[in-house]
């Protein structure tokens, strides 16, 4: 799949243009998100510093895993490997936004 990307990205700049714009996207929205989250739930206390500890964790075991597929499924002769590796943070950073408002709707509602 990641071959079959970076072909369509070769093709053309405004395929590589879609790419970018939506991993910006993506971005922008977990990082807003988090943020937002963040804001909600409060200043670090002994409740929340565990809320904190599971959102970091869950980012950090996710970043393992698409480190493991970024470096098995990447070849060497790849033209945008930066943009699958920003692309991959980016999924990262979604994943710690999904499971912060879960535990945020899960403890304080």
């Amino acid at each position: 799949m990641i071959d079959l990307l970076n072909e369509w990205m070769l093709k053309s700049s405004q395929n590589f243009n879609i790419i970018v714009g939506l991993t910006v996207i993506l971005y922008v929205g977990a990082l807003s998100m988090l943020l937002y989250i963040n804001k909600k739930i409060g200043r670090p206390d002994e409740r929340t510093s565990t809320i904190y500890l599971k959102i970091v964790s869950s980012m950090f075991t996710t970043q393992l895993v698409m480190n493991a597929v970024f470096i098995s499924l990447v070849d060497r002769d790849i033209e945008y490997f930066r943009q699958f590796f920003i692309l991959f943070q980016g999924i990262v950073f979604l994943v710690g936004a999904i499971y912060a408002f879960r535990l945020y709707k899960k403890d304080f509602e």
